[in-house]
């Protein structure tokens, strides 16, 4: 079987886009050296790329234009043609003629869910691209229950054609990190512990000004230690999200940006608390890592992140800043929970592995080509 698959995301370092297809791309050479798969790409010479030299059954086909509004139904569906695929595999938008049974992964439908939280482009764009390509694909790829009854409802699919894949959690999560390595990677950033961490883009769906407010009033209960650290890249209207931020009553809040991978894990690690109170998500790929780290989270009672994180975490109503603030207040002051939200968060992560996500989505490339 001949796979291509739309891999261009991989290059946007930061994004749940990148985390999954890298992980996937990786995964499934890692279990399936019978196949080929055609990863199409706008900078072959990204490091991701780099590292699957020697894959006999890889192959990186650069696409020349970076414009998707050219790329993908000009320059993508030759690409399907001259590589004769059986199998194109997009997340979101495919392009409208193509060689080969299409899967797409769809994440959520956020651009329906919180529309002001996206570009009013990107909103246009996705309802009309993204209800097209669900519709024509042979079968649905999402990460939760939550997002594969939104993606049925919404566009009125068979439930049959909707697969549940969950996403995986990297090894590298699991590892321990020693103290040294939290110490150096708290040192790098600036961080001063006792830290309570968010990650996530900088975007009005993640709720941080909300967030920032809550631990104000978390600081101004007790007079209590804690910096908030809210870590990660720009994104839609980051500037008012920044001056929300700021203007949240606290001093204590720590803005450092993007965090490179190979710092993630200690970050994690050496958190006191991770928080992340998104208001819609259609996997949530931070509540696994810091559960694989060992942090203890509080996370949002909205889509799919109850069913992500479990029994493991403390859920709360993200819109209450007083919830949010009274759930760190507990967590803050409770060892004995945090010990036991560690351990029941490293379980929870364990149940989701991306060789695991690599196997079944195989096995949904055969069922589209009816091999």
């Amino acid at each position: 079987m001949r796979v291509g698959i739309d891999a261009h995301a991989a290059e946007a370092d930061g994004t749940g886009n990148c985390t999954y297809v890298r992980n996937l791309v990786a995964a499934l050479l890692g279990v399936d050296a019978e196949n080929q798969y055609f990863l199409y790409v706008t900078d072959p010479g990204h490091p991701f790329y780099r590292r699957l030299a020697g894959r006999p059954n890889a192959f990186v086909r650069p696409l020349k234009i970076k414009n998707p509004l050219i790329r993908i139904p000009v320059h993508l569906s030759r690409a399907t043609e001259r590589d004769e695929v059986d199998v194109l595999h997009v997340q979101y938008i495919a392009p409208p003629f193509h060689r080969g049974a299409l899967v797409a992964t769809v994440h959520d439908l956020g651009f329906l869910r919180v529309p002001k939280t996206f570009s009013r482009f990107f909103v246009w764009r996705s309802k009309i691209l993204v209800r097209r390509t669900a519709c024509r694909a042979a079968k649905v790829i999402t990460g939760s229950e939550s997002s594969r009854a939104d993606i049925v409802g919404a566009y009125g699919l068979d439930a049959g054609r909707v697969k549940i894949v969950p996403c995986g959690v990297g090894p590298e999560f699991f590892e321990p990190s020693d103290a040294r390595r939290v110490a150096d990677v708290a040192a790098k950033y600036g961080l001063r512990r006792p830290y309570v961490l968010s990650v996530s883009r900088l975007n009005p769906r993640k709720n941080l000004d909300a967030l920032a407010r809550a631990f104000a009033r978390f600081k101004a209960a007790c007079g209590r230690p804690h910096t908030l650290v809210i870590a990660g890249k720009q994104d839609f209207e980051t500037e008012k999200t920044v001056a929300a931020i700021r203007a949240s009553g606290t001093a204590d809040v720590v803005l450092p940006g993007f965090i490179a991978d190979e710092d993630l894990p200690a970050l994690y690690a050496g958190a006191e608390v991770f928080i992340y109170p998104s208001l819609f998500e259609g996997v949530g790929l931070p509540v696994l890592e810091a559960m694989a780290a060992g942090a203890p989270v509080i996370t949002s009672t909205t889509s799919s992140l109850p069913e992500i994180a479990g029994e493991a975490a403390l859920k709360v109503d993200p819109r209450s800043e007083e919830a949010l603030a009274a759930a760190l207040a507990r967590l803050a002051d409770d060892p004995g929970l945090r010990d036991e939200l560690r351990a029941k968060g490293r379980a929870r992560a364990r149940d989701f592995s991306w060789e695991a996500a690599a196997r079944r989505t195989l096995e949904i490339y055969r069922e589209a080509a009816g091999k």
